[in-house]
């Protein structure tokens, strides 16, 4: 879809493992100044997740990723957001497939990627998540911008606080066995100065509230040391990441962001013990 020369031009901003993964970074971020330089979408929707993590809070991205998550504020019809959103897409990405859903509809985009075959294709999710729609602590705005040939534009877009952020991404870590939610969290403990892990649980449990759930600290430590034991988890991290990075993701990188999620984070959340902690720390080394 973008010609060679941009992508490798891009590449230097965006250094992961594979052409595709850079290409498609490109799109993303053409599409966030899309989204959010029409003035109303921009009143409608908040950036969230993995990518506004990884395109926004964080300092330089930790990793690839390849969707757009995005949080309603307001009430009311979804379609006219959805139109908006094909308004502003669909003249360079071609027409979205629908995915309809009461609490998180999506677009789905398919365009060629570029010197690939022609049944290799970039795939990109947009959902927005329609139910949660307050924001526990005051929004803010981070500005974004992007500089190639393909496509030049700035824009502020607006997220949550990073510990709203992390209360969510606590919150998917907890829920779903994906490596990267653990490596997030690692790294915005590594990176952001002066974060309030208080202000991250609190958060995590208004969340959890939300949705008439609970998640305890023995739940929670129980869920963590079942991930460690699980020889899969970590194996959707090291395609995310450029090279250099992945080549130094070992054994003992593990069990560094292992410990340091848990000790900052699930240790802290409220109630007990797992009964079965201390045995498990001592079987794992950690």
């Amino acid at each position: 879809m973008i010609p060679q020369d941009y992508i490798t031009a891009w590449s230097r901003v965006a250094p992961w493992a594979s052409q595709r993964q850079v290409e498609q970074d490109l799109i993303i971020s053409r599409a966030l100044v899309a989204i959010f330089s029409d003035p109303f979408l921009r009143g409608e929707l908040r950036f969230r997740g993995g990518t506004a993590l990884n395109k926004l809070h964080f300092p330089a991205p930790l990793r690839y990723s390849e969707d757009i998550d995005l949080v309603r504020t307001s009430a009311g019809p979804i379609g006219p957001v959805l139109d908006g959103v094909r308004a502003v897409l669909e003249p360079w990405l071609g027409k979205a497939k629908s995915d309809p859903s009461p609490v998180a509809p999506k677009l789905r985009f398919r365009v060629d990627a570029e010197g690939e075959p022609a049944d290799v294709r970039i795939n990109l999710k947009i959902e927005i998540n329609t139910r949660e729609r307050e924001a526990y602590d005051p929004p803010i705005e981070i500005l974004f911008g992007i500089e190639n040939p393909w496509f030049i534009g700035r824009v502020a877009i607006p997220t949550f606080s990073r510990e709203e952020m992390l209360a969510t991404k606590l919150r998917a870590l907890l829920q779903r066995n994906k490596g990267r939610d653990l490596f997030d969290l690692d790294h915005a403990l590594t990176v952001f100065d002066g974060l309030d892990t208080a202000r991250i649980i609190a958060c995590f449990r208004l969340y959890l509230e939300k949705a008439e759930t609970t998640i305890s600290r023995a739940e929670a430590q129980q869920r963590m040391f079942q991930k460690l034991a699980n020889p899969t988890f970590f194996t959707d991290m090291r395609p995310l990441l450029a090279t250099d990075r992945a080549k130094a993701l070992t054994d003992e990188t593990l069990k560094t962001t292992f410990v340091r999620v848990m000790k900052e984070l699930i240790d802290r959340i409220p109630g007990d013990e797992w009964a079965k902690a201390a045995d498990m720390r001592e079987r794992f080394g950690v």
